[in-house]
């Protein structure tokens, strides 16, 4: 520091904060040390401390002591200072002793020694050693005179009169001689500073310290002893002996107990002067300080060596040793047989202490070797009274005799894990009589108490009639409890006293076994029908006459009668199967179908979930602990009890029942290794594992399982990839078997959200991103987990030739609904820009373009022309903003800011849809508007954005609309899209699977021409099928007998002939499936082609008038069918849409308003009833009115439907087209796009030969093109001038004219595609008015290619085949500015628009 630059060192212990302050301030008091102005002590090196002075000359004080002793906590410390920072040795002379300054003159010397003022004042008492110091002086010819001002001794000689020459004469050897004569004296004496209090007053009160040769003196707060060293030491040996200290030191009883011989030893040996005695808690250490604190360190020793050993003991047992003598025994046995004593102590836990280690262990295994707690279960009536009272008194007594004369054991009863009956007692106590007490409860619930067991039913059905069965077998009532059960297991639960419960399950046991089962199978599911209905009666006579119980089942496999005889043990349970969604064709088995899940498995309704395990441990994963969350402790406890039954090792699968609360009936287990390569142990245990759990599942007649994608996480360290090809692999193969069962349905799961999950993770933590950017990435990686399943389940939907699984679909599908006007709705995960509607909603706040979202993809593909337009546009809250569409592959972009309000954004939405709706767009991609980058929660946008399209939708039919889709890019937005749209609109359908089997519909049948296949796999024709279970075979067989004659008394059959069946068409068919279906009858074909239906009879009568009078409806309705032909090419009846565009009605509805026939109104081609005003030509639905018109076609000619009607030999008109119409609305928008003109006036061009030429030309360009687009028409602009325009609109486009304007890509008549381009005026001359004429024109561009000059004909497609010609050519092939056609017929004038600058 600049404040102090004049350092000195010293060596040094380490220093505390409170001895470097210490140390500081004996520096800054010159009487102390010869200083003054300091700063603080620091350390600079391993012992080396720094102290700075302000001034040079206290800095040489300081220097001139010798040594510095300080009284420090620890002790006396003796400094001594140097310039250097380097420490010292004994053998380097010390600056410190004394400081010197030397003046010479050129006869005389004179040095100054600066030394100890106490040292001084001692020569100056001691008139003895200051004579002797001042004959030393005169012996070399020199005077010493102190100064006590100066703190200094000053010696002064003459070199001249030095004796005998003694220096020579030269000033060095005299000064030397003069240095070495003031150290020998000064290394004489000592200066002792005392400084501890009762010393002080000790040493300034006895006249024993004081005498000729030692003088004592007082200091502020200490005394100093100066003297002769030898004198000085001896007399601080005798004070340091004569003061005696009192010191006390707390200890702990038992522990100074276990060290109190050996530390009287000591003491007796070391310091025999020190007195000890004992306080509570306290010894006293009386003696000499130095004696005492080598006492007191050897107390302190000898404590720490104490070893402490923590037994860790439950409460009870704790409490058993408190309130009984157990501490006491053990402390007398420990002293008496134990080499070192130990000490025990009880508090929250039992705490042993000896000196001993061996000691230590002797005494822990003696406790637990001698104390025991134990619970005992009680179960059934052994938990519940009377029984539970009974064996409280008898534990009672037991416990008396057991604690005569001390505790020896105690009991308690608690209740049993929540749910159950059970309860439990707990014993604690000497192990000998816990023992006792446990043998005495076992023999109660062995012998006394009520037990339950359990007979296996083979056969579900078993338990619905077992009290029948009962009946059957004439059992008697007796205190043995019966009752049938389903779960887990179909079985018969028996309770009641041992004895007997044993009894009657050896006896009810071989009965059940020995029944004899059989199935009657009866064509049609009519007979179900009769014996639930009016045949009841009879079958429960046939029941009681047979001593038979019958049960119908809903479905059997085979059509024919089965006589197969069994025994009941013999049966083995078949699950019903679900019915899926689909059906095959002919008789090949059913499919699996696979199925991907967004969720959680705890979450998933199937009969048997997949779980991983590792160290035999169902928390070892986070599907395991997720499971267990749900399925509480009843799962971790079937778990443990299976678990404790077997030896699993990796790839055994371990069966657990499930608990109520989980949507299945069991777990399967599978025990994994860590990833530890490819092929290795563990790939070998999971693949395993996998299979049989598919095994085990077509075993058990189990017809659904989950299963989670097992190994990608933290645990087992699987890579997505092979985890995923383990899992495809075990699939394929149990496919692959054909030994499937009843398992219909499997789902892979995947679980989003956890970094760390068994089911498909994350890969990688995100956590210090922002929040945006670790949706992404979680998005991503879910993305990507999600598409690798995938991607693995598509390889293996096919093997061998042949449709190895039904289906594969997952919760990503598409989701295809219709909503209000015919409107198709689509929900689809997917990415914005590869949308190819006609139009494209953008959302943005026109401030932000390229923040991450859909707006930076938007523009990004529409480039900078778009995002110029947006950077200038003024958008007011709620308005829609247009702009062409870029390079953006659609033909507008639709840009809304939706301000992160979730109710403006359901009123952009219908705004959107009218503004397709009246430009004529057909369809529409929306994103999630304000659930990415704005923020707002995805359930949220929605319900607003769904509600929109809900309302939107509603109020009317839609013409030009036909396709609204959601495009969704997150999973998690998607999901909450579908959920709401399933709740609005709730017959939403998913998007038909990429990988399906042949199906055959019911909803939709054909007409049956000659072709009756459908009937082969229709419900209706599904057999009756009856269970008949009796004592023995004949009184099966004549049950049986009499349910065949009971129903065939009441059946007939009728056979339909195949030419009548051709008549009918698919309305009039699945008439008669239905009634079939209603009446119970059984539909099947011959091998001619008839069908033939049996059944009841009643049925069958019903069935035969249904199908006549469809018969005589089909020739009505083929006389009708055949004049709304004849009638629809000849007139059109059209209604006015919103849109502007003219819809023709359907050719009912047109044939009843040419007959004036429309009382009930007339249904539109998209299913809305209007009501006809034909006076006025309007019609009216839902509120909304509009036109009606009525156009008759020519022989040769169909009218466009937008045209007006023509008189009688019209060829051409022009009309003047309204501005407040749709149709004006739209020429005008599409001009407006890219032009700024003021548009004037808007007329139709109706030219007859010219739209009949056109049409004609379209027709053949088509046909060419069909395997390139077709005729590829485009609405484009041709400027022109009056003189032009009559003969355009009369005789079309004359590319003889070519050149006026331009020729430079070919000479024929060109077609700009922006109106921007054609209102120039060298293309659109103004007339004097200054008004300007534009043509909108149908071009049928085909197939295109580039212009060049001098094209008179488009070049040839193909140098192989140059008759076959190109359609047009273009300015440039990317996004063409120009269209050019070679022949008049291709271009038709459709509007023409007036406007002006």
């Amino acid at each position: 520091m600049a404040e102090y630059p004049y350092p000195l060192y010293f060596e040094a212990r380490y220093l505390t904060d409170r001895e470097k302050e210490k140390v500081s301030r004996h520096f800054q008091k010159r009487r102390d040390s010869g200083g003054g102005d300091c700063g603080g002590v620091e350390k600079v090196g391993d012992n080396i401390y720094k102290v700075c002075f302000k001034e040079q000359e206290v800095q040489e004080r300081v220097l001139q002591r010798k040594t510095h002793t300080i009284s420090l906590p620890g002790g006396d410390v003796h400094l001594t200072v140097t310039r250097s920072s380097s420490p010292q040795t004994q053998d380097q002379p010390s600056t410190s002793q004394s400081q010197t300054t030397t003046k010479l003159s050129t006869k005389g010397f004179e040095k100054t020694f600066r030394t100890d003022i106490f040292l001084l004042f001692y020569m100056r008492d001691n008139p003895k050693a200051y004579k002797i110091l001042q004959k030393q002086f005169s012996a070399i010819g020199c005077t010493i005179q102190l100064d006590f001002e100066e703190e200094e001794a000053v010696v002064r000689g003459n070199i001249e009169k030095g004796p005998g020459g003694a220096f020579d004469g030269t000033a060095e050897n005299w000064e030397l001689q003069v240095d070495r004569t003031f150290i020998n004296v000064i290394e004489a004496y000592t200066c002792h500073h005392v400084l501890e209090p009762k010393r002080v007053k000790k040493v300034l009160q006895d006249p024993f310290f004081v005498s000729d040769d030692v003088r004592v003196y007082s200091e502020s707060g200490y005394a100093v002893v100066v003297g002769e060293t030898c004198v000085v030491k001896d007399k601080i040996a005798v004070l340091e002996k004569s003061i005696t200290i009192r010191k006390e030191q707390p200890v702990v009883e038992k522990r100074f107990k276990m060290i109190e011989e050996e530390f009287n030893r000591e003491m007796s040996a070391s310091c025999p002067e020190v007195k000890i005695s004992r306080a509570s808690n306290i010894i006293i250490l009386e003696g000499p300080e130095d004696k005492v604190q080598l006492g007191e360190a050897k107390l302190n020793e000898l404590i720490k060596k104490i070893q402490e050993k923590r037994v860790n003991l439950s409460n009870d047992l704790l409490t058993f040793m408190v309130t009984s003598s157990v501490i006491y025994k053990y402390q007398t046995r420990f002293e008496q047989s134990l080499r070192s004593p130990v000490s025990l102590e009880v508090g929250s836990e039992l705490v042993l202490s000896s000196l001993s280690s061996d000691a230590l262990r002797e005494a822990e295994m003696a406790v637990l070797r001698d104390l025991n707690e134990s619970s005992v279960t009680l179960q059934g009536a052994a938990a519940v009274a009377p029984d539970l009272d009974t064996l409280k008194e008898i534990l009672n007594r037991a416990k008396s005799e057991e604690n005569h004369g001390e505790l020896r054991v105690n009991f308690s009863f608690l209740p049993g894990s929540s749910g159950t009956s059970s309860s439990r007692v707990k014993l604690v106590g000497y192990t000998e009589h816990v023992n006792k007490l446990k043998e005495l409860i076992y023999s109660f619930q062995a012998n006394q108490v009520s037990t339950q067991e359990v007979i296996s039913l083979q056969y579900p059905e078993l338990v619905d009639c077992f009290d029948k069965i009962l009946g059957i077998l004439g059992m008697k009532q007796t205190d043995v409890t019966l009752k049938a059960s389903s779960f887990p297991n179909p079985c018969v639960l028996l309770s009641g006293p041992r004895s007997r419960v044993q009894e009657t399950k050896q006896a009810l046991g071989s009965t059940l076994a020995s029944m004899t089962m059989d199935k009657l199978v009866l064509d049609g599911p009519g007979a179900l029908q009769y014996f639930q209905g009016a045949g009841k009666v009879s079958k429960e006579l046939v029941e009681t006459s047979c001593q038979v119980i019958i049960r119908e089942q809903q479905v059997v496999s085979s059509p024919t009668v089965a006589n197969k005889q069994r025994s009941l043990s013999s049966i083995t349970p078949r699950p019903s199967t679900p019915r899926t969604r689909f059906s095959t064709v002919g008789n090949s088995p059913v499919k699996i179908n696979l199925e991907i899940k967004i969720g959680s498995l705890e979450k998933e309704q199937v009969n048997v979930l997949v779980v991983p395990t590792h160290g035999r441990q169902l928390s070892s994963t986070n599907i395991g602990k997720s499971l267990l969350v749900k399925g509480g402790d009843v799962v971790q406890s079937k778990f443990n009890l299976s678990a404790a039954n077997s030896s699993l090792i990796p790839g055994d699968v371990l069966e657990v029942s499930a608990s109520t609360s989980l949507g299945c009936s069991k777990i399967f287990c599978i025990e994994c290794l860590a990833w530890d390569g490819v092929g290795g142990k563990g790939v070998q245990a999971l693949s395993r594992g996998l299979r049989r759990c598919l095994d085990l599942c077509a075993e058990k007649g189990f017809s659904s399982v989950a299963i989670p994608v097992i190994g990608p996480g933290l645990l087992l360290k699987y890579p997505l990839s092979e985890a995923v090809q383990i899992l495809k692999e075990s699939i394929r193969q149990f496919a692959l078997s054909d030994q499937c069962g009843n398992l219909t349905t499997i789902h892979i799961v995947i679980k989003p959200g956890y970094p760390d999950s068994e089911e498909v993770p994350l890969k990688g933590k995100v956590w210090s991103l922002n929040k945006c950017y670790k949706t992404f990435i979680i998005d991503f990686n879910y993305f990507q987990s999600y598409h690798e399943v995938y991607k693995h389940l598509s390889s293996i939907m096919n093997q061998r030739g042949k449709a190895l699984f039904g289906s594969l679909t997952s919760d990503l599908d598409d989701i295809n609904l219709t909503v209000g006007g015919g409107v198709k709705l689509q929900l689809v995960f997917g990415d914005i820009t590869n949308e190819t509607t006609d139009v494209v909603v953008n959302t943005t706040d026109f401030v932000n373009f390229y923040n991450e979202g859909v707006c930076k993809d938007i523009l990004t593909v529409a480039g900078s022309v778009v995002e110029a337009q947006l950077k200038t546009a003024k958008v007011s809250r709620g308005n829609v903003f247009v702009t062409p569409p870029g390079l953006f592959p659609c033909k507008a972009i639709l840009h809304v800011c939706g301000e992160k309000d979730a109710s403006l954004v359901e009123t952009l939405v219908p705004s959107i849809i009218d503004y397709c709706e009246s430009l004529g767009f057909s369809s529409v991609a929306i994103p999630a508007i304000c659930a990415g980058a704005g923020g707002l929660d995805p359930a949220v946008v929605a319900g607003a954005i769904l509600r929109g399209i809900q309302t939107a939708t509603s109020s009317g039919p839609f013409y030009s609309l036909t396709s609204i889709r959601l495009v969704l890019i997150k999973i998690n937005v998607f999901l909450a899209f579908k959920e709401e749209a399933t709740q609005m609109f709730p017959t939403s359908g998913r998007k038909s699977p990429p990988f399906q089997v042949p199906q055959v519909q019911q909803q939709a049948p054909l007409p049956l021409v000659a072709d009756l296949s459908i009937y082969d796999t229709i419900p209706v024709s599904e057999p009756s099928t009856f269970l008949f279970l009796g004592l023995t075979r004949k009184d099966v067989n004549d049950a049986m007998e009499k349910m065949k004659n009971l129903y065939k008394n009441q059946c007939t059959e009728h056979t339909f002939p195949k030419e009548q069946l051709d008549s009918l068409n698919a309305d009039d068919m699945l008439d008669l499936q239905q009634l079939v279906r209603m009446e119970g009858l059984y539909m099947k074909k011959d091998p001619s082609g008839n069908l033939m239906v049996n059944g009841m009879k009643d049925g069958v009568n019903r069935a035969i008038v249904k199908f006549n009078s469809n018969l005589h409806g089909t020739l009505t309705r083929e006389v009708r069918g055949r004049d709304e032909d004849d009638l629809y090419k000849r007139v059109m009846w059209c209604i006015l849409g919103k849109n502007g565009n003219w819809d023709r009605v359907p050719k009912t509805a047109n044939y009843n308003l040419e007959r004036r026939d429309v009382t009930g109104g007339i249904v539109d081609a998209h299913g809305v009833l209007w009501q006809v005003d034909l006076q006025n030509l309007m019609v009216t639905a839902k509120g909304h009115k509009t036109n009606l018109k009525r156009l008759e076609n020519l022989e040769d000619f169909t009218f466009p439907l937008e045209w007006d009607n023509m008189t009688h030999g019209e060829v051409l008109k022009r009309v003047t087209l309204e501005s407040s119409s749709p149709e004006y609305r739209r020429v005008k928008q599409g001009f407006k796009l890219t032009a700024n003109q003021t548009v004037m006036k808007i007329e139709r061009v109706q030219s007859i030969h010219l739209r009949r030429a056109y049409e004609a030309q379209k027709k053949k360009i088509f046909e060419k093109n069909k395997q390139e687009g077709g005729a590829n028409e485009k609405f484009l602009y041709h400027g022109t001038t009056e003189n032009n325009c009559d003969s355009i609109m009369k005789t079309g486009f004359n590319r003889r004219f070519c050149g006026q304007n331009a020729t430079s890509f070919g000479e024929g008549t060109y077609f700009a595609v922006n109106a921007s381009y054609s209102t120039h005026p060298a293309y659109s001359r103004p007339a004097a008015d200054g008004s300007q004429l534009m043509f909108v024109v149908r071009v049928l561009t085909g197939v295109y290619t580039l212009g060049q000059t001098g094209m008179k004909v488009p070049p040839p497609r193909d140098n192989q085949q140059p008759h076959i010609l190109y359609d047009s050519v273009v300015d440039r092939m990317n996004r063409p500015n120009m269209f050019v056609v070679f022949h008049d017929d291709q271009a038709y004038p459709d509007y023409l628009i007036t406007f002006k600058q």
